[in-house]
């Protein structure tokens, strides 16, 4: 018994959090970081326009290089703690550089795609962004849990880079340039679905993180404005989430 009690302790001790955690450290960050701005926005296109080159030739290094040199997640954290801290400021801005960043991703795999259009008569990467399952709204969801630890724990590793990798944001925005060069539309609807999927989840385990290391709240300004986001936020996760369970 005695063995068991040690052991007990010991995973106690192991997955105790207290003293590991900084939420005023991952709110600096996470405000730090949601811009798309100077070198940023040349930086991601040049990202997207990698990974473009990857998908189009199949190779997974090419991809998995690209996701690590793009700046894609700063404004997905950032939309998770504005909903958290019920900081509508912070979501506002946040949604519009996501916007931003959207749109350099799109312009930049179009213009790769124009000047190289691509075959499909082969199969590639790139079919694989275009069917988006609950095994896609898990990864997000656990990759924007890993993701936000990252952010708030004290001691920074390399975590954050994984998840860069295991959401693969970048691949489903090329895609969905491809789509438009193509004239594909079920290819970029299915990409921007998946994109789409990715944002809402990692959203939403940022949100749920947020809340339960009792990051400091604002207050909204307007009581009926914070039920109507957290209304939409629950009405956008099942319209996202019921295709990719039937899918």
């Amino acid at each position: 018994m005695g063995i068991l009690k040690n052991i007990g302790v010991l995973f106690r001790s192991s997955i105790n959090l207290a003293g590991h955690i900084d939420t005023e450290s991952a709110e600096k960050n996470i405000r730090n970081n949601i811009y798309f701005r100077g070198p940023n926005a040349w930086i991601l296109a040049i990202a997207i326009i990698i990974a473009s080159i990857g998908l189009n030739v199949n190779s997974i290094p090419v991809v998995i290089g690209a996701m690590l040199i793009s700046p894609l997640m700063g404004p997905i954290f950032g939309l998770g703690l504005g909903l958290g801290i019920s900081d509508v400021e912070l979501m506002k801005s946040s949604g519009k550089n996501l916007l931003v960043m959207v749109i350099i991703s799109l312009t930049a795999s179009f213009l790769y795609f124009m000047i190289t259009p691509l075959s499909l008569s082969n199969p590639t990467e790139l079919l694989a962004r275009t069917n988006p399952t609950i095994y896609d709204v898990l990864i997000a969801l656990f990759g924007g849990f890993a993701g936000i630890l990252e952010q708030c724990r004290k001691d920074k590793g390399t975590v954050f880079s994984g998840v860069a990798i295991a959401t693969a944001l970048m691949p489903p925005l090329c895609t969905a340039g491809y789509g438009l060069a193509s004239g594909n539309m079920g290819c970029f609807i299915g990409a921007i679905y998946l994109f789409c999927i990715n944002c809402l989840f990692i959203t939403l385990a940022t949100y749920f993180l947020v809340r339960y290391f009792k990051f400091k709240k604002t207050e909204y300004a307007d009581k009926g404005f914070g039920i109507k986001t957290q209304r939409i936020t629950s009405l956008l996760i099942l319209i996202f989430l019921v295709p990719s369970v039937w899918s």
